[in-house]
């Protein structure tokens, strides 16, 4: 389909939407076009609970799972 298709289309789909289909197609269009400015920060709280995880993992405290245990045990073949 040629872009200027898709212009008409989408106009006449502006025209005639409702309120909660403008305000999605809105929060799209901001979603595609800010991606790059993604601004998150961590908190403290956040990144001392990070740190903590890490330590656990690298010292052997948590549980790790190869990425085919994870698997099953998220389509439920086998439990943690």
């Amino acid at each position: 389909m040629q872009t200027t298709v898709i212009r008409e289309k989408l106009h006449q789909y502006i025209d005639s939407s409702d309120e909660r289909l403008l305000k999605l197609m809105l929060a799209l269009i901001k979603e595609y076009n800010d991606d790059d400015n993604f601004d998150y920060e961590f908190t403290s709280d956040e990144i001392k609970i990070l740190d903590q995880r890490r330590e656990d993992r690298l010292s052997g405290k948590s549980k790790t799972y190869t990425w085919q245990e994870a698997k099953d045990i998220i389509i439920g073949k086998s439990k943690i």
